[in-house]
């Protein structure tokens, strides 16, 4: 009996007759399971948090607006239809600037265009902007004008896409606009944030 008993053990245990013997093995595997899967989590974790860290956005950019003669805008970049009803044509050349020489746009220029209609003291309106970063890596974003107040205007801005790094990079923000005086000049504000 104690031979078949043996047979039958070894048969399903390996060389692990003895029950005393085979407790040790058991709580060693679910060690290694238990610190395999501890390891697994943290490294998700950790690889989460670097990949989820955003570059903060933070600049300022003297724009020259010039336009070409146009039949109804004239020389200039709106169209007065009525005294509540108002066409704005956006279109302006860009090189942001920010205190931090890291940041993602830091010295990108390029060009914006679009259109803006204000009626009744209410705009809505956007466009796109074909940009460059100080690599020469090409990239574009999307804008949304929807504020105006006196001679600022406002509104949110999102990464359509890019090359090279730009190509993967997820990223919006706010923008701000004041237009100065002479009507060809502003200073825009750009903040958010944008993953690679």
């Amino acid at each position: 009996m104690d031979v078949i008993a043996s047979v039958k053990e070894y048969a399903v245990y390996g060389n692990q007759p003895n029950t005393e013997e085979r407790k040790p093995m058991a709580h060693f595997r679910k060690s290694v399971s238990a610190s395999s899967t501890f390891a697994a989590v943290f490294f998700f974790l950790i690889a989460s948090l670097v990949s989820a860290q955003a570059e903060q956005i933070d600049v300022r950019a003297a724009s020259f607006a010039q336009t070409g003669q146009l039949a109804t805008f004239g020389l200039y970049n709106n169209a007065i239809i009525t005294d509540q009803l108002n066409l704005k044509r956006i279109n302006a050349d860009y090189v942001f600037m920010g205190a931090n020489p890291k940041d993602p746009f830091e010295l990108v220029s390029g060009s914006c265009f679009g259109g803006a209609l204000v009626q009744n003291s209410k705009i809505q309106g956007g466009g796109v902007c074909s940009l460059k970063d100080k690599n020469g890596a090409p990239f574009a974003i999307s804008f949304e004008v929807s504020t105006i107040e006196g001679g600022k205007y406002s509104g949110t801005w999102a990464i359509l896409g890019g090359s090279e790094k730009w190509a993967s990079a997820k990223g919006s923000g706010t923008w701000s606009r004041f237009q100065l005086p002479n009507m060809h000049l502003s200073v825009t504000d750009l903040k958010g944030e944008v993953t690679f």
